[in-house]
């Protein structure tokens, strides 16, 4: 029987790539049509271009929290195929930190960005204010930081468990 926490997690999972499936799939008919309607019938929506740059940020920030959920990030792992044992979860577990804290610090900032234009802008696409779209940034950084704050707590629980005392690689 899964936990309510296993199926939270497939039902996030589901979600996540949904929402990704849906941006993208709007993303690249929205271009192929502004560019059939540009180059065909010399017309174009007004609106399209700002929303593809918003559909872009979306899929962006979308894509980069689902390759978070399987630390599947663009990474610069020397390290981690010399080292075994031991040391690679020590080097997994400061990396997994350091991810966190850059992350949080992101969410943090993007947040007084939407803050701020929640409070002064008064641009509008699709009839939503500015804001609403650029939310996804201090939302997508905060997921990113929780789930690498998660490996960091398994790689340490790893680590101080007792079957990885013995290993001394």
């Amino acid at each position: 029987m899964k936990t309510w926490l296993e199926r939270a997690d497939r039902g996030g999972r589901w979600l996540e790539n949904a929402l990704l499936a849906l941006m993208l799939g709007s993303l690249i008919l929205l271009s192929a049509g502004q560019i059939l309607l540009r180059n065909v019938f010399d017309f174009g929506f007004a609106w399209a271009d700002p929303m593809l740059k918003v559909l872009v940020l979306w899929v962006g920030m979308l894509g980069a929290v689902a390759a978070s959920r399987e630390n599947k990030h663009i990474a610069i792992d020397v390290l981690s195929r010399i080292l075994k044992g031991r040391a690679l979860a020590v080097l997994q577990m400061v990396v997994a930190l350091f991810t966190f804290i850059i992350c949080s610090l992101l969410a943090w900032y993007c947040y007084q960005f939407v803050r701020d234009e929640f409070t002064w802008s008064d641009v509008e696409l699709a009839g939503l204010p500015i804001w609403m779209w650029q939310a996804i940034l201090p939302v997508g950084f905060g997921l990113i930081a929780w789930r690498y704050l998660v490996l960091a707590v398994e790689r340490l629980v790893e680590l101080l468990s007792p079957q990885s005392a013995g290993d001394a690689q």
